[in-house]
């Protein structure tokens, strides 16, 4: 069993006119946390579910024609179709990505993941002016999601990385400083952190080579 971690964390939420609007504050963990019709499924098919997300990452073609079964079973569940979107990205079917990404913000709008994935597809297209939306003008998750007082590491990682990836393609560098600043703190070994700290920070990778290279 995961031995629970609790972290609290104060920064301050920023609209889209850079402007600090409030301090806020709340639990970060790594127990999981599921939505309330997850956690309805039998617990045969939570196991599974759990199972062919390891397996996703490894064997993606193995995973997919089951996570596709399970879709059909449970088409409300938010989680299978994040999955599913991993191993198609695992399997190098980027316009599965997006149709799988863009069925599941059209059917479970407020999951999280739907949004982070459908702001990462947005990165990728160059469409920065789309991404406010996605989060509603919101670039803090207790302000979107404000009767939550608890996220996982995995939500506050991706959700912050993206969002600081946002910023710093749209030149405001210093904002995404500092949702970077907080990501080195707490979930450096995300690939996500490590993806807006080389893109902030450059010259720590050209470093990094030049000592492999022993120059």
């Amino acid at each position: 069993m995961t031995k629970k971690k609790a972290k609290r964390i104060n920064h301050a939420a920023m609209e889209d006119t850079l402007k600090p609007v409030y301090v806020i504050q709340y639990e970060i963990t790594d127990e999981p946390i599921h939505e309330p019709a997850y956690q309805r499924l039998p617990e045969s098919v939570k196991e599974k579910l759990e199972h062919l997300y390891q397996v996703a990452q490894r064997h993606p073609q193995q995973a997919i024609p089951e996570l596709i079964e399970l879709r059909k079973k449970y088409p409300r569940i938010p989680q299978i179709y994040n999955y599913l979107a991993v191993a198609y990205s695992y399997a190098g079917e980027q316009e599965k990505v997006e149709q799988i990404t863009q069925e599941n913000i059209r059917k479970n709008p407020n999951y999280l993941f739907a949004r982070i994935n459908q702001a990462q597809l947005l990165l990728a297209q160059k469409e920065y002016d789309k991404i406010p939306a996605v989060f509603g003008h919101k670039y803090d998750l207790q302000m979107l999601y404000p009767k939550r007082k608890k996220f996982h590491i995995s939500e506050v990682a991706n959700f912050m990385g993206v969002v600081g990836l946002y910023f710093s393609r749209t030149n405001r560098r210093d904002v995404a400083e500092m949702y970077n600043d907080i990501l080195q703190e707490i979930a450096s070994d995300f690939p996500i952190a490590k993806a807006l700290n080389r893109e902030l920070n450059p010259g720590c990778v050209v470093r990094m080579l030049k000592r492999l290279l022993g120059e």
